[in-house]
C-alpha cells in the first residue's frame, strides 16, 4: 500500500504552544519481548529530520482515524469561525494533523523497539470495519489539557467506540497494553481560555481510514507508518 508523505507538522496529541506535551500513555525505555515477534531485531528507525524543529523529547506511537483532505479543510474552516466567535488565539493544528485518537500504544524515550511497532501493525491488520459516519455537533474545552475540541453526536461516538473496541483484543493478543481514548473527539487547537460545551451546525463526514503514527514529541513531526482502509 502506498503511504502518504505528509510534510513535517506538530504533534496532534497534546502540544503546548512551542513544544509537544508528553502523551499520557506509558513510556518504554527498553526492548520488549512480545509473543511471536523477534525481540532481537534492530530498533525501528524514525524519520531523520534535517531542519531544526525543537528539542526531541521522545516518541509516541498511536492509532487514529484521519479525515480525507477535503473534510479536514472543512473542519479547519469551522475552527476558524469558532476562534473568531470565542476570541481564541492558541496553537492550532494544521488540517493534516486533525484526527480522532483510537489507542495510545506506547511512548519511547529514545530507542523504538521494532517488536512494538510490528506488534501494532499485526494487530491493526487483523481488524475489519466498515466506513464510519461521523457527525460533529458540539464543541467544548478540556480544561485539563487546554484543548478546544469537536465532539461527536452520540451515534458517531458509538461508531468510533466499535472500532476502538475491535482493536483492543487484537492489541492485547500481540502483548500490547494500549490506552484507549474513551471520549471520541477531534482537537482543533489549544487555548487557556476555556469554552463550555455548546452545539454547532453539524459537520458530517465519512471516516474511510485509520493509521499507525509515530509522533516525534517536541519536534512537531508525524511519521506515518501504515494506514488501513475502512471497507465493507
Amino acid at each position: 500500500m502506498e503511504l502518504p508523505q505528509p510534510q513535517p507538522q506538530p504533534l496532534p496529541t497534546h502540544p503546548t504552544r512551542h513544544a509537544d506535551r508528553v502523551p499520557s500513555h506509558r513510556w518504554m525505555g527498553e526492548q520488549l519481548s512480545l509473543p511471536g515477534l523477534d525481540a532481537t531485531a534492530p530498533p525501528f528507525r524514525p524519520d531523520a529530520l534535517r531542519a531544526r524543529r525543537g528539542a526531541l523529547q521522545g516518541y509516541s506511537l498511536f492509532l487514529a482515524i484521519f479525515p480525507e483532505s477535503q473534510d479536514a479543510l472543512r473542519i479547519a474552516q469551522v475552527r476558524a469561525q469558532q476562534c473568531r466567535k470565542h476570541r481564541l488565539a492558541g496553537t492550532s493544528l494544521s488540517p493534516e494533523r486533525l484526527h480522532i485518537t483510537l489507542h495510545g500504544i506506547a511512548g519511547f524515550v529514545n530507542t523504538i523497539p521494532r517488536s512494538v511497532v510490528d506488534a501494532a501493525l499485526a494487530a491493526a491488520a487483523r481488524v475489519a470495519c466498515p466506513p464510519l459516519s461521523i457527525v460533529f455537533d458540539h464543541v467544548q474545552s478540556f480544561p485539563e489539557s487546554d484543548a478546544f475540541v469537536l465532539r461527536c453526536h452520540a451515534s458517531s461516538d458509538a461508531a468510533v467506540a466499535r472500532l476502538r473496541q475491535s482493536l483492543t483484543p487484537a492489541l492485547r493478543r500481540m502483548g500490547l497494553r494500549s490506552e484507549p481514548s474513551r471520549t471520541p473527539h477531534m482537537t482543533m487547537l489549544y487555548d487557556k481560555h476555556h469554552i463550555d460545551p455548546h452545539p454547532i451546525q453539524p459537520i458530517c463526514w465519512t471516516a474511510t481510514r485509520f493509521a499507525l503514527i509515530l509522533s516525534h514529541v517536541g519536534q512537531g513531526h508525524h511519521q506515518w507508518i501504515e494506514q488501513w482502509a475502512l471497507t465493507g
